[in-house]
């Protein structure tokens, strides 16, 4: 769904212009760093992340996060290849995580022989 996906791009533009990774804003909100991503990658996120969100950052305006729409303008120098790259990145992570702990799993399946 595209709404998800501008949503997920304008809290990327809001993390980035605060200076906030997704582990910095996972620790911030007590949600995982997969949580975050979800919501940065334009995934169906709860109204539960939706409410720590706006209830943490209270200068991020809730009508420009969701529609895009704000009396004032945040001022966001980003453009959206950044933005891609750093999803890839953020990809990239994980699957190295899951690809350690796959190999660890095999690695306990074969000593179980």
């Amino acid at each position: 769904m595209d709404n998800f996906n501008e949503v997920g791009i304008r809290f990327y533009k809001y993390l980035k212009k605060k200076g906030l990774g997704v582990n910095d804003t996972a620790k911030i909100l007590g949600l995982s760093g997969s949580q975050i991503s979800n919501v940065k990658n334009g995934k169906v996120f709860g109204t539960d992340k939706m409410y720590k969100i706006l209830n943490e950052f209270k200068d991020l305006d809730a009508n420009w996060l969701f529609r895009g729409i704000s009396n004032e303008m945040p001022d966001i120098d980003i453009n959206h290849l950044d933005y891609m790259i750093e999803l890839q990145k953020e990809r990239i992570i994980d699957l190295k995580k899951e690809n350690a702990v796959l190999k660890r799993e095999i690695r306990e399946l074969k000593e179980k022989k």
